[in-house]
């Protein structure tokens, strides 16, 4: 399935000519830096970059959600794992760009519920997107943020991590990036995760 936005990786990456025989890519303050064999010319430069683009990219696309369908598949995985046990009533799930306060809302009219979940997690790990989904599933039935609602965040084994890189973007949003983003939203946006996943690829292309 075509995702729903663009490819994350920008276009401008800095290319260094070394020593090396294969292509190299680094971040080095805030900047994709990418070392490419001395003697390689123009064209083949840019099909190396392109052939680690493709592969930095669905590497990413495997670890995140970027689609209102896979938000749903998350969400009923979510559901069925963490709260099985609670009656959940119908609701529907989907991602928006007005979402730009809070991760997620929910709404609940009537005997279904509606939640919402800020398009700016898209490209940032499943588990934290998760953790988001459960906040607003949990509020489904439980309002205020309580004893029991706490309880019922805490079945999750990723709810405290999951707390910690929220805050820690939040924080970094109010403060400044201090390395460029990888996200088409904007230089506002740190995804470290997601440069944890660009070195991973490189190595297996390597």
């Amino acid at each position: 399935m075509k995702p729903a936005i663009a490819d994350p990786f920008p276009r401008r990456i800095e290319v260094r000519r070394s020593r090396r025989r294969s292509v190299e890519l680094t971040l080095e303050a805030g900047r994709l830096v990418a070392r490419v064999p001395l003697r390689a010319s123009d064209r083949q430069v840019e099909s190396m970059l392109a052939r680690l683009r493709e592969k930095l990219w669905l590497r990413i696309q495997s670890e995140s959600v970027y689609t209102d369908e896979a938000l749903t598949e998350l969400a009923q995985t979510v559901a069925s794992s963490e709260l099985r046990d609670m009656d959940l009533p119908p609701f529907s799930v989907r991602f928006s760009r007005r979402q730009n306060k809070r991760w997620g809302s929910c709404t609940v009219d009537g005997n279904s519920g509606t939640i919402r979940i800020s398009a700016h997690l898209i490209g940032h790990p499943r588990w934290v997107i998760a953790q988001v989904l459960l906040h607003e599933m949990v509020h489904l039935r439980v309002g205020g943020h309580g004893a029991q609602f706490q309880a019922l965040m805490r079945r999750s084994p990723d709810h405290e991590r999951g707390q910690g890189y929220l805050e820690a973007l939040e924080t970094v949003e109010r403060v400044g990036p201090q390395v460029a983003a990888l996200f088409p939203f904007g230089e506002d946006d740190v995804q470290p995760e997601l440069f944890a996943a660009a070195d991973r690829a490189i190595d297996r292309a390597s």
